[in-house]
């Protein structure tokens, strides 16, 4: 069955790829706008030279990232094609609903975005990051249209690096730089808010973690997207481990020794672990729970990797350490 998938995933990429030859040979034109170089901007990237078009009008997004992080820098996209667990069911965080209004949304849970579909919404340019499985079909994809990868993994994974690295093919870096300096504004007038809290009440200075249930319970490291910011709020306890995920088993429940823990589960299904963790004596070992300070937040808000989601995990920290604590799991 496996050998059948990958041979008609092939198949379907013959037929496409057929279908653009056939294309541009019918055709009259012998340069397209996006090709012209009065009408575009040569862009260096990961997987070559693309010449991006100075006004695209039809920007297709194959992931939550680029879609997410070219909306904060100003830009509509026509449509983006998500990866999701569910064939057809299009899952993002609910702070970038309004965000997203009069964007085409499309899943696939294949390794690969899905061409055809691609091909069908006649992109005058695409974007995605760097990825083993976006490379594989970059060569198909800049035959749909100009494409330029992202880097990501060559980053490190850094959010804020992925923004600028993300404006500089649209020309737009001045503009990421503003959208990281309101960020770090807000992040100071956080600190000065708990500051002020804590000298009100007298309170030690405490840390906090994010951890996440799917399957087992995982604990975000300090090069995660949340210990980032964390660690900015100078919120992150120094005893944090390096790297991006800690999985933390049952046993070792009580290690987790920050004053507030954010949680949050992958799926709906993985709240039934959760429920069943919060069940375990061990669970009461915890330095949080003793304290009332654990909170449920959004996973994808908290795991983002996203400009946007940034500023949504700054909304909760407000929510629940500045304001008055509700919602709090008993």
């Amino acid at each position: 069955m496996k050998f059948l998938r990958r041979f008609t995933y092939w198949i379907c990429l013959g037929i496409v790829a057929f279908a653009l030859v056939t294309s541009c040979h019918t055709s009259n034109r012998t340069a397209t706008p996006a090709s012209s170089a009065e009408n575009c901007r040569v862009v260096q990237h990961t997987a070559g030279e693309t010449c991006v078009p100075l006004n695209p009008q039809r920007i297709v997004a194959l992931d939550i990232l680029s879609l997410s992080n070219i909306v904060a820098l100003g830009i509509k996209p026509i449509a983006a094609e998500i990866w999701s667990p569910v064939e057809g069911k299009v899952g993002f965080p609910a702070h970038l609903a309004n965000k997203l209004k009069g964007i085409s949304l499309y899943s696939y849970s294949a390794n690969q975005p899905n061409l055809e579909k691609v091909l069908q919404l006649k992109p005058d340019f695409i974007i995605l990051p760097s990825d083993p499985s976006f490379q594989a079909v970059y060569q198909q994809l800049s035959q749909i249209a100009p494409t330029v990868i992202v880097p990501w993994a060559e980053i490190s994974r850094d959010w804020k690096q992925h923004l600028i690295e993300t404006a500089k093919v649209f020309d737009k870096t001045e503009v990421a730089t503003q959208l990281l300096d309101g960020y770090y504004q807000r992040v100071e007038e956080i600190k000065q808010s708990l500051r002020v809290l804590q000298k009100s009440s007298q309170q030690q200075p405490f840390y906090v973690s994010f951890a996440y249930v799917s399957n087992g319970l995982t604990l975000a490291a300090k090069n995660s997207f949340s210990g980032i910011i964390l660690n900015d709020l100078g919120l992150l306890s120094p005893k944090s481990s390096e790297g991006l995920a800690l999985p933390v088993s049952e046993e070792s429940l009580p290690e987790i020794d920050s004053d507030v823990l954010f949680i949050g589960a992958y799926q709906q299904s993985d709240r039934s672990t959760l429920d069943r963790l919060q069940r375990k004596p061990l669970w009461s070992k915890i330095k949080a729970v003793q304290q009332n300070q654990v909170y449920t937040v959004d996973f994808q808000t908290w795991y983002g990797f996203d400009f946007l989601s940034a500023h949504a995990v700054l909304d909760d920290i407000e929510k629940y350490l500045v304001n008055a604590p509700q919602n709090r799991i008993q």
